[in-house]
């Protein structure tokens, strides 16, 4: 195979859809040698705000002189991106390699409920690729849920909870509590977990989780505090109260500030377990994350922000922060996947617009663009539609003027294909 085809062959597992146990990762792991047992980590769930705690601990672990993995998914434009080592994604041949070795594995399992999914096989290829490159400490970010999400065979030096809502309900739950049980089963016997302050129903599960296993929990904004001293387009400035340090991250919004916290609690825990990251590595691994895609703003006059939210609460609270950032009255691009809420996200991010242009990412999961048109109606004075986001971006660029804004939100998905236009541009 040459590059193009086994990622097109890895891609072709997702047919398998979506699985939920480790006795499949097990066995794979097995056969590649047990590299999860080869690197120490840590273990990052949450359904908003995972993704940038995830980038911050492993930005500081890496400033620290750590060799550091970060596993995050799904990826914006590159495949690649999901295995990262210090920063640089897997090289092409290492990623060839690895795919030409567990396809082999894949085909020759031929039970059914033994077929290795996508996101199983992604999994045992970035812990293959860890190990192989001598990873000292891995952030892994969870897929979906955790308690039986593929990521949840490795022993982490510890545990972080984001912000969680209602999300994949199909799979996870009806319910907040619900989702946190799925959630808070990342939680191991004896590790620490460091969570984010939220509705007491989900704190109450993450607390009875924790003393059952004996894993000391501590709530960032509940037993430790942190105040964000400022928030503007520049980034986010935040005195941590663990550290008695103020730190500044360049990604924007306030909740950023939360999830900064989060950060620098779980360093404090991995400082307690003998790895040692002194203070300035602290500060400058902070000062020099990079976490595309969340309120990143990629151009100016008119400004153009990119934003990958995909949950009622992620959009509630992005749509609050672009209103104090920016102002309303911008032009909104959205495109949204078939299993999300679509009328939650748009009655947030809907009030922002003057005028919308809804649009599809080009994937068969995608809602059709009058489907989302007819979800920003009600909150939006003039909505369009158009058939890709290139086309929705163009319309968008046509409509605003120099001191407008134009958000992009929605998927991933959505804003993945945005990226792609701006380097057409």
């Amino acid at each position: 195979m040459d590059y193009g085809e086994a990622l097109s062959w890895l891609y072709g597992r997702e047919t398998m859809g979506i699985k939920f146990g480790l006795g499949n990762t097990m066995r794979l792991l097995a056969k590649l040698g047990d590299p999860h047992r080869r690197f120490r980590s840590v273990h990052v769930a949450g359904s908003n705000g995972k993704g940038s705690v995830s980038a911050m601990t492993a930005s500081v672990l890496q400033e620290a002189g750590y060799v550091t993995g970060l596993y995050t998914s799904p990826h914006l434009v590159d495949f690649r991106e999901r295995m990262r080592v210090d920063g640089r994604c897997i090289p092409e041949a290492v990623l060839l390699r690895l795919i030409e070795e567990v396809r082999e594995i894949a085909e020759s399992a031929t039970a059914p409920e033994e077929r290795l999914t996508f996101f199983e096989l992604t999994t045992g290829m970035a812990f293959a690729y860890f190990a192989d490159a001598g990873v000292e400490e891995a952030v892994v970010e969870v897929g979906m849920g955790g308690r039986l999400d593929a990521t949840n065979v490795i022993s982490p030096d510890c545990c972080a909870i984001t912000r969680i809502g209602l999300e994949h309900t199909k799979y996870l739950g009806s319910t907040l509590e619900a989702i946190a049980g799925e959630k808070a089963g990342i939680i191991k016997p004896g590790v620490p977990v460091v969570a984010i302050d939220q509705e007491d129903k989900v704190i109450d599960v993450l607390r009875r989780t924790s003393h059952e296993r004996g894993a000391p929990l501590k709530v960032v904004g509940r037993d430790v505090g942190y105040e964000v001293l400022s928030s503007t387009l520049d980034g986010t400035e935040v005195h941590i109260e663990e550290l008695g340090a103020t730190v500044r991250v360049p990604l924007l919004g306030r909740y950023q500030g939360a999830n900064c916290a989060v950060a620098c609690g779980v360093i404090a825990e991995l400082m307690r377990r003998g790895i040692y990251v002194p203070d300035e590595a602290i500060v400058s691994g902070l000062a020099k994350v990079r976490w595309p895609g969340r309120m990143e703003i990629v151009s100016r006059s008119p400004t153009i922000m990119f934003d990958v939210t995909h949950t009622p609460d992620g959009a509630r609270e992005v749509a609050s922060e672009v209103r104090r950032l920016v102002g309303g009255g911008l032009v909104l691009v959205m495109g949204v996947l078939d299993d999300k809420d679509l009328g939650g996200i748009a009655a947030h991010f809907g009030p922002l617009a003057r005028t919308a242009v809804a649009a599809a990412p080009d994937t068969p999961r995608a809602f059709p663009p009058g489907t989302v048109a007819e979800a920003l109606r009600p909150y939006c004075p003039s909505v369009e539609e158009m058939p890709s986001v290139a086309r929705a971006l163009d319309r968008a660029m046509e409509l605003a003027s120099p001191d407008d804004a134009i958000l992009v939100t929605g998927s991933l998905y959505t804003v993945g294909e945005a990226y792609g236009w701006l380097d057409g541009r």
